[in-house]
């Protein structure tokens, strides 16, 4: 309704009366209904709550948002070792079994993956040697479809008799090269990558790491996140539970013969994937060559097409970011945009395609995840130039900006004087260092 409101104060003049009638019409009934959410996406609403409440039962995990008749033609062919690599025989000299390949033409970028971390994984239990797979929530809740399977126990592949390991499995990616920020159906749910013409294989994968590995939603086993749950992540991620010998409920009262269809263990992250290179270019240490004080650096993709990146801002400041996790400001390039920051809190990552404008809880079902945000519907990191800002939303549209509110981005004079003399003794720190 905001939307077609401005249109019609700043465009419409060239209508006849007629028209200009309807469209009042169809505002004043549209006002009258006062919809609570126009969030139309490309699943039903019932596989939306259960892939938001992070539902687990005997199917992959939100499969319904993965790409139906996928080609896979159209991505970038992989060794044919990369799907047979066995979690013992991975190691430093072969990348730990990692296999990515990504290309791109004048849109998207294809990514093909085989889910395999390019670092070493512990053998893993989420709550521990003996115990099951289901957290408190599910137990409370009575959704536990994993009873009677315990880690170490003779589970299939990449079930060992001390944790469960990576098993490779196929993931494909179709992301758009440029995100655009004033889509008229944003915030969208940050699972559904078909409106932006996105592709994947992997339903809750909200977007996807540099190695590969597929970045998923801030909760795994039930309606809270990752961290309410206890479960203990390596390098931000984890397995999934080994199905590979479960079988299936009773379909017509024959049960179906293992393996089960969600299969052996795969990896993917939830939180933060510190151990990666993006996070240590900040955190081992200056004499090291760290440089705590530069943008974070890229560390994957979403699927809306905007790029998430690790911990910190300029100047090492925090990120200022809106509902969804991401905000308008620059990149480690210096270039202006719209993009996402990892983070140690929910939602790690994001919990919405944004930007949010303050309704990033109509994107959420059976539970929310949203960040508190900024308190504007528009998030900009301070300091940032608006006439830049204004340039890149020009590509789309040169008066989105300002139909929302947006916070106190603007710095004072006496702001940006002490602003040049941090630039300039950071400049110096890294030539010295």
């Amino acid at each position: 309704v905001k939307e077609l409101t401005y249109w019609f104060y700043s465009e419409a003049t060239s209508l006849n009366m007629f028209n200009k009638v309807l469209v009042c019409l169809w505002l004043a009934v549209a006002v009258q209904c006062q919809p609570d959410n126009l969030l139309r996406t490309t699943v039903s609403e019932k596989a939306m709550e259960k892939c938001h409440r992070g539902v687990r039962d005997f199917t992959h995990r939100c499969h319904e948002y993965s790409t139906k008749n996928l080609d896979k033609t159209k991505y970038p062919k992989l060794p044919a070792n990369c799907s047979t690599i066995d979690w013992r025989d991975a190691n430093e000299t072969n990348n730990w079994g990692n296999c990515f390949a990504m290309t791109t033409d004048t849109k998207y970028r294809y990514i093909s993956s085989n889910n395999v971390p390019d670092f070493y994984m512990n053998l893993y239990c989420p709550i521990g040697l003996g115990f099951g797979y289901c957290s408190h929530a599910e137990i409370d809740k009575g959704t536990c479809m994993f009873e009677g399977l315990i880690c170490g126990g003779d589970n299939g592949p990449g079930g060992l008799p001390y944790g469960d390991v990576w098993v490779p499995a196929d993931g494909f990616y179709k992301i758009p090269l440029v995100g655009n920020p004033t889509r008229p159906d944003r915030p969208f749910d940050m699972y559904d990558a078909y409106p932006m013409g996105g592709e994947k294989n992997i339903g809750p994968a909200a977007g996807v790491a540099i190695n590969g590995i597929s970045i998923q939603g801030p909760n795994d086993a039930g309606d809270v996140s990752i961290d309410e749950a206890g479960i203990q992540l390596t390098c931000g991620g984890h397995v999934t539970p080994p199905l590979g010998n479960m079988a299936s409920p009773p379909q017509n009262g024959t049960l179906t013969k293992p393996p089960g269809p969600a299969g052996p263990p795969m990896y993917h992250f939830h939180k933060s994937p510190e151990c990666l290179e993006p996070f240590l270019n900040a955190s081992i240490g200056v004499e090291h060559g760290a440089k705590p004080y530069e943008h974070g650096k890229l560390i994957g993709w979403a699927m809306d097409g905007f790029k998430i990146f690790s911990y910190q801002d300029i100047g090492g400041a925090a990120p200022v970011v809106d509902e969804c996790g991401g905000h308008f400001g620059p990149i480690d390039t210096g270039e202006i945009e719209y993009h996402y920051h990892s983070r140690q809190i929910v939602p790690y990552h994001l919990a919405c395609q944004g930007p949010s404008l303050g309704r990033c809880a109509h994107t959420q079902r059976g539970t929310n995840f949203c960040h508190p945000g900024c308190g504007a519907d528009i998030c900009v990191q301070p300091g940032t130039d608006e006439t830049k800002l204004r340039a890149y939303l020009a590509q789309w549209d040169h008066r989105w900006f300002d139909r929302f509110t947006v916070n106190d981005f603007r710095l004072k004079k006496e702001d940006s004087k002490v602003n040049i003399l941090e630039s300039a003794i950071t400049t110096l720190l890294d030539h010295l260092f």
